[in-house]
C-alpha cells in the first residue's frame, strides 16, 4: 500500500505537504500532551510514585496514534473538499496537486489503521479493551465529519471542537486507566485525582471553546465557496451578521470562564499565572472579539483564525507557567 501512494515530495512542494498535514496543528497537539505530561501529572503523580505512572514509551505511543488520527483526518478532508476549496483557497488546493486523489484514500486508510493497531496496544498495556476502541471511533467521526457533518448545519463546528478537547482528555484517561491496575500507585494518587480532573476539564473546555471560535470564523471566511456547493454552514444558513454576534457571545463565555478560573487562581496565590492569563490570553479574547466587529473582508476573517491559534497556543503555555509557579 505504501508503494502506491504517490505524493510529489519536490522541494517545491515541501510547503505543500506541512500544510496536507497541517505542522503547526501537529505542533500543537504534541506541545499539549507533552506538557500536560511533564507539567501536570508529573509533578502529582509520578514523583510522588517514585516514577511508575506509564512509561515514556507507551506516552510516545499515544501521542504518535493522536497525531496519526489527526494528520489522516485532515487528508480525508481535503480530499471531499476539492471542489470547494478550489473556490475558498485555490492556491492550497492540495489533493490531485501534491497527491491524487486516490493516494489520499490511501494515505487516510494506512495513517488509521497504523493508529488503531497502536490504540489496541495501548490498550492491552492498560488492559482496556474500551480504551483502543476510541481510535477507531475517533477516526470513524472524521470521516463522516468530513463527508457529511461538515455540511450540516452547526454539527461540524460542534464535532471539530468536541475533537480538540479531546486531544487533552485523552493523556488523563490513558494515565487514570493505567492507575486503575495498579492498586498502589492509584492509593498515592488518590488525593490529586479531583485536582487533576479540574485542571483536565478546565483546558478540555478552554480547548473546545477556542475550537468551536476559530471553526465558525472559517466558516464566516469560506462562505463563497460554501454557499456554490450547498454546505448548510452557519454563515450561509443564518447570516453572517446573526453568526457574528454568536461568535462574540462564545467569545464572552470564554473571557468570563477565564476570569472565574482566574479567580480561583488569585486565591490560590498563583499571581504569575493570573498575570499570564490577563496579559496573554484574556488580552488576546478582547483583541479577537474587537477584531471580529471590525471584520468584513476575507483576509479579515483569516486573520481572526490565525489569532484562535496564537490565543490556543498562549492557553495551552500557561501549563508550562502553572508547573514553575506551584
Amino acid at each position: 500500500m505504501i508503494k502506491k501512494i504517490r505524493i510529489n515530495l519536490s522541494v517545491e512542494n515541501l510547503k505543500a505537504v506541512s500544510q496536507l498535514i497541517r505542522l503547526p496543528n501537529i505542533l500543537i497537539i504534541i506541545l499539549t500532551q507533552v506538557l500536560l505530561r511533564y507539567c501536570i501529572l508529573a509533578p502529582l503523580i509520578y514523583s510522588r510514585n517514585q516514577g511508575t505512572g506509564t512509561s515514556l514509551a507507551d506516552f510516545i505511543a499515544l501521542v504518535a496514534a493522536t497525531v496519526l488520527i489527526a494528520v489522516g483526518g485532515y487528508v480525508i478532508n481535503d480530499y471531499f473538499d476539492v471542489k470547494i476549496d478550489s473556490v475558498n483557497r485555490p492556491d492550497k488546493l492540495l489533493v490531485n496537486r501534491l497527491i491524487s486523489a486516490r493516494g489520499a484514500i490511501k494515505l487516510h486508510i494506512l495513517l488509521n489503521v497504523l493508529a488503531m493497531f497502536i490504540g489496541f496496544y495501548l490498550s492491552w498495556r492498560v488492559k482496556a479493551v474500551s480504551f483502543g476502541l476510541i481510535f477507531p471511533f475517533l477516526s470513524g467521526v472524521l470521516w463522516i465529519y468530513s463527508a457529511k457533518y461538515k455540511r450540516v448545519f452547526f454539527w461540524g463546528n460542534f464535532l471539530v471542537a468536541a475533537l480538540s478537547s479531546f486531544v487533552i482528555l485523552i493523556v488523563w484517561l490513558f494515565e487514570f486507566f493505567w492507575l486503575r491496575i495498579h492498586a498502589l500507585s492509584f492509593g498515592d494518587a488518590l488525593p490529586y485525582i479531583r485536582s487533576i480532573n479540574s485542571v483536565f476539564l478546565g483546558y478540555a473546555i478552554f480547548a473546545f471553546l477556542v475550537s468551536m471560535i476559530r471553526e465558525i470564523v472559517k466558516d464566516m471566511e469560506d462562505t463563497e465557496g460554501d454557499t456554490l456547493f450547498g454546505c448548510r454552514t452557519l454563515p450561509v444558513v443564518a447570516g453572517m451578521q446573526y453568526t457574528r454576534y454568536l461568535v462574540a457571545a462564545i467569545i464572552l463565555m470564554t473571557i468570563l470562564l477565564l476570569a472565574y478560573a482566574q479567580f480561583i487562581l488569585y486565591r490560590l496565590g498563583m499571581m504569575m499565572v493570573f498575570w499570564y492569563f490577563l496579559v496573554t490570553v484574556q488580552a488576546g479574547a478582547f483583541y479577537l472579539l474587537l477584531s471580529l466587529f471590525r471584520a468584513r473582508e476575507k483576509q479579515d476573517y483569516h486573520f481572526l483564525s490565525n489569532l484562535c491559534k496564537l490565543i490556543m497556543v498562549a492557553g495551552i503555555m500557561s501549563i508550562e507557567i502553572i508547573y514553575i509557579s506551584v
